[in-house]
């Protein structure tokens, strides 16, 4: 493992998926010099893979990735590979990010982690034995506002936590001519909204509020058939498309949560609200550089909720533009992960959020999941990852 030193060098990156993550992971690595400077180390940006050769190569040259490959084992195997970085559909994660492990190359694994609860915990043995760096694409909680409202809870502002409502509701696939995909088939998936957008909002909640005990959840396919726009024809939806979880935090606080990419009228509304007994946040994706922040300690007279307009003095902002209302994008999030992944490379340091989170977030699906099998409350299943 890269230890700290004067001498910072090169990150060797191999990509496995030229799909759509594929460009916001490639901003991130060719911004990441650009933002952080001298605190983040070189990369070279030295393979790209994909199912076909053709749409290797395509990525490469839109990217500008140095090679292009149709086997993933160039990637995990090669030796002129030091970050693997996993950006296929969710169930070729745990073979990739395995194997990648095994030959010793650092690894960012895009969520959820796996299809499956033994294939998460087995990326996170893997990534332990080989003593290497790990990431889950967690971003959001990298967000400047997700972490001034987490330093707001951390310094008691809002008192002790009642409660924490969470959300990710886009609407893209709310309609029945929105054709069908990997994401709608539970063997690639492994879930549908719920695995796909609700483990950013689970990870985010937890994150915020803590560990969760318990959890009461109901899924509802709302678009059970959908067309074929490769083979013609249409083709049978098996995962969900909404969400509705409620939770029991080990603090004793209450919780709920919803995800759904059928949610008409909302484009990418990921937004929490936690409150406490002396205040309470409020945010929203859909007004990124926001956050909105009540307290019981304002005069009585003018208490109400405030908005807090997010720049430089913020955590993770100032890198970036540091004048507030200047605006940050969903771009720069990735930036910021991924350049959190390569300042833990250069320096020896663990990199959050890990395997270890993206567990965490696999643990309360399955408890969704079987929660919805069992048509009541269930306990999360949590084994302890080595570290």
């Amino acid at each position: 493992m890269t230890t700290a030193s004067s001498e910072r060098r090169t990150i060797r990156v191999g990509l496995v998926g030229a799909g759509y993550m594929a460009k916001t992971h490639t901003l991130g690595y060719r911004n990441a010099g650009l933002i952080y400077g001298a605190d983040v180390p070189k990369v070279e940006l030295v393979a790209v893979c994909d199912l076909t050769e053709e749409l290797a190569r395509a990525g490469a040259d839109r990217w500008g990735w140095g090679d292009a490959t149709a086997d993933w084992r160039r990637i995990t195997q090669g030796e002129d590979i030091d970050l693997v970085d996993v950006v296929t559909p969710n169930d070729a994660h745990a073979e990739v990010a395995i194997d990648a492990a095994l030959h010793g190359k650092h690894v960012i694994c895009e969520k959820p982690l796996a299809t499956r609860l033994d294939d998460v915990y087995a990326m996170c043995d893997a990534v332990a034995a080989a003593g290497v760096t790990h990431q889950t694409g967690f971003y959001y909680r990298l967000w400047p506002a997700v972490q001034e409202a987490r330093r707001l809870i951390d310094a008691g502002r809002i008192g002790s936590i009642r409660h924490v409502r969470g959300r990710f509701f886009q609407d893209y696939a709310s309609q029945e001519s929105f054709p069908f995909s990997w994401r709608f088939d539970r063997a690639a998936a492994g879930a549908g909204a719920l695995g796909d957008i609700g483990s950013h909002i689970l990870d985010l909640v937890r994150f915020l509020g803590g560990d969760i005990a318990r959890i009461a959840a109901q899924g509802r396919t709302l678009v059970p058939v959908r067309p074929d726009a490769r083979g013609g024809g249409e083709r049978q939806v098996d995962v969900d498309d909404l969400y509705s979880m409620l939770l029991q935090f080990e603090s004793g606080a209450s919780g709920s949560v919803e995800a759904s990419w059928a949610a008409t009228g909302h484009k990418c509304d990921l937004g929490f609200e936690v409150i406490g007994d002396r205040g309470a946040i409020q945010f929203t994706w859909e007004r990124s550089n926001e956050l909105r922040f009540y307290s019981e300690e304002d005069a009585e007279a003018e208490r109400g909720f405030r908005t807090v307009l997010i720049g430089g003095v913020h955590p993770n902002a100032a890198p970036f533009w540091f004048a507030p209302g200047q605006g940050l994008g969903y771009g720069d999030a990735f930036t910021m992960g991924i350049g959190a992944m390569l300042r833990g490379l250069a320096d020896g340091e663990p990199v959050r959020p890990d395997f270890h989170d993206g567990a965490r977030a696999a643990e309360l699906v399955d408890a969704a999941l079987r929660a919805h099998a069992a048509g009541g409350w269930v306990d999360v299943a949590r084994r302890e990852v080595p570290a």
